[in-house]
């Protein structure tokens, strides 16, 4: 590799390191400016790394003609490292240079580099779509699909014509690997993901297909294509699954518990968390364990592994697992119970202790989903943890400059939700009843804790961003810009679920909306035609204000004063902002009360931000 490849390397290396905060009782303000710092040399990285691919990289993916063969084989080294295993350290960088690698390949007619770019590209596509999970949205999945689809294609034109056995592997890569673009439970889509892997499985299987390439591993492709039908039990707890679809999953169920007690004997390990749990469900689902045996069976799993591992099984026992417990309850309706909720709770907990000390490390983005994962099928149990608490302590834990800024836009939120009921009380009316200006006059504090909540919640969709906000060394692409843009979609579907945060989910899907409704994201949400229509006003100035007068954890937007950040509000007043919303701003000695409450919150919000993780971790 080039120089600058592993220095880049070395960069992003460095901002995992620097994203994880020590949990020492330290002091909130010793906290606070180690979180602080931190961030300034995150961003002295960003600004370096992007730097290093303006200045080298870039230039030479746009003039691939002329690139040397050196430079050819320094950039399938690096982006193969950005993408290495498990650790997915920059899958948008690597699929940059993919895509332009696959560019030239066509160009110039080389078919082998053709096929191994596009499984890269579906790899990169995967990788970026698995941030989107568990969510409906599919932004990647087609475009993955087709990348593994056309290299797959060279198994019936070009087979034979291959010699080379790497590239021959990567067709049948590409060939099981069709399977991941079909993440739906409906049974067109389950159907389809079935027939891919049948045909894959099929192949793998053939004596005489291997008898053309003995060098390749095809008993682990096999094995691992055996893995991903049984991720097809999900679509079983969905109750659309045909008789053939249950037998193919089980079947595949099966087939990897075998290996893994085999593999458990042999090395005198325990089984692996999330293949017993793939096997117990499968149990489950062709009617040799109920119900009841299988959530037994998942409360005792999700304690399987010890507080002091971050391997994945450790995640999967820690985090997926009570999720799955969850998930089963739902999808067969089995009714709340003390019994029940109380593990819940006792699960959730257990899991915050041990996430509060999860570093980030290679299985980074594969712990994210399993977190999101929890967040998508959590139930609020009388007593129990809310979900408002949940989001709370996600944050805390595992982006800890976002929870600071949503606490800032909650106080800021609260601040201008008192100047609105004394300024303008009929511009909040319909708001917790209010029918006129005296009944929210009357009700100014409940309106205000609203506001503050509203605050703290709307941001939640940034779950499904946590990496690109955090680990990243570069800038955006315009596909992560496009990703991004989800959190506000996403975040109104997780609150609406929940009874502790149902009121605020408006507030989420509508604070990038302009005042207006002529631009801003998502298309189609009007904020005008909410109940809560003025919060999502207010929630959209907090976000503007606590966003730019302090980017402690932003590695994009340099830092503004708040004359600045007014003067932008003045400007989009009537477009992108509220009027009346601007205006409660229009005060000097407002502005100035405000500016002196910005420096006292930031360090009330990392106060309430290191007592909470303290709190969780004991």
């Amino acid at each position: 590799m080039r120089a600058y490849q592993q220095r880049y390397l070395a960069l992003l290396g460095q901002m995992r390191q620097g994203a994880d905060l020590s949990l020492e009782k330290v002091g909130p303000a010793a906290f606070m400016d180690g979180v602080r710092v931190s961030s300034r040399q995150s961003l002295e990285r960003v600004a370096e790394g992007t730097e290093l691919l303006r200045r080298e990289l870039f230039p030479v993916l746009d003039d691939l003609p002329s690139a040397p063969a050196e430079e050819l084989a320094s950039l399938r080294e690096f982006a193969d490292e950005l993408m290495a295993g498990v650790a997915q350290k920059d899958a948008g960088l690597a699929f940059r240079i993919h895509t332009a690698l696959l560019e030239h390949a066509r160009r110039t007619g080389d078919r082998d580099m053709t096929i191994r770019q596009l499984y890269w590209t579906g790899m990169c596509l995967h990788n970026m779509e698995t941030m989107l999970s568990p969510s409906s949205i599919r932004l990647f999945a087609a475009r993955m699909r087709m990348s593994f689809a056309e290299a797959a294609s060279y198994y019936d034109t070009a087979y034979d014509d291959i010699t080379d056995p790497e590239i021959r592997g990567y067709i049948h890569r590409s060939m099981g690997n069709i399977a991941l673009g079909y993440n739906g439970n409906d049974p067109a889509t389950a159907r389809a993901k079935l027939a891919a892997m049948k045909r894959s499985i099929a192949l793998l299987s053939d004596a005489d297909v291997r008898a053309k390439t003995p060098s390749l591993p095809w008993d682990r492709y096999l094995y691992m294509s055996h893995q991903e039908r049984t991720t097809m039990l999900s679509y079983l707890r969905s109750g659309h699954a045909e008789p053939e679809v249950f037998a193919q999953v089980l079947e595949s169920a099966q087939i990897v518990q075998d290996r893994q007690v085999r593999q458990a004997r042999e090395r005198g390990e325990p089984l692996q968390p999330r293949w017993q749990y793939a096997y117990l469900a499968a149990l489950y689902h062709c009617g040799a364990m109920t119900l009841t045996e299988l959530l037994d069976a998942l409360y005792a799993l999700s304690s399987a592994e010890p507080d002091d591992s971050y391997d994945p099984q450790s995640m999967f026992s820690h985090a997926s697992v009570p999720a799955v417990y969850m998930e089963y309850m739902r999808t067969q309706n089995e009714p709340m119970t003390d019994r029940h909720a109380g593990r819940i709770d006792r699960m959730i907990r257990r899991m915050f202790r041990w996430m509060a000390r999860v570093p980030n490390n290679d299985y980074n983005e594969q712990f994210l989903f399993y977190l999101r994962q929890i967040l998508y099928v959590y139930r609020e149990t009388p007593g129990g943890m809310s979900f408002f608490e949940l989001v709370q302590n996600v944050f805390a834990f595992r982006h800890p400059t976002g929870y600071a800024r949503l606490w800032r836009a909650g106080q800021i939120a609260r601040a201008l939700c008192a100047w609105a009921a004394e300024d303008c009380p009929e511009q909040l009316t319909g708001l917790l009843g209010c029918a006129d200006a005296d009944q929210v006059r009357a009700k100014k504090e409940e309106l205000c804790a609203f506001a503050e909540r509203a605050g703290r919640l709307y941001d939640v969709g940034m779950v499904h961003c946590f990496n690109i906000a955090i680990l990243s060394c570069r800038g955006l692409f315009e596909d992560e810009y496009a990703l991004l843009q989800l959190h506000a979609y996403c975040g109104h579907k997780l609150l609406i679920e929940h009874e502790s945060t149902a009121a605020y989910a408006d507030a989420a899907y509508g604070h990038h909306c302009r005042y207006d409704e002529k631009g801003g994201y998502p298309v189609g949400f009007s904020p005008s035609a909410s109940p809560v229509r003025a919060m999502i006003y207010i929630v959209a100035a907090a976000d503007a204000i606590t966003a730019a007068t302090d980017t402690v954890g932003s590695l994009y937007n340099p830092p503004k004063t708040l004359e600045q950040v007014y003067d932008e509000l003045r400007q989009g007043s009537g477009g992108r902002y509220a009027p009346f919303v601007v205006d409660l701003l229009a005060a000097p000695e407002r502005r100035e009360r405000l500016r002196a409450d910005l420096e006292r919150w930031t360090a009330d919000a990392y106060e309430d931000l290191y007592r909470r993780r303290l709190a969780m971790l004991e």
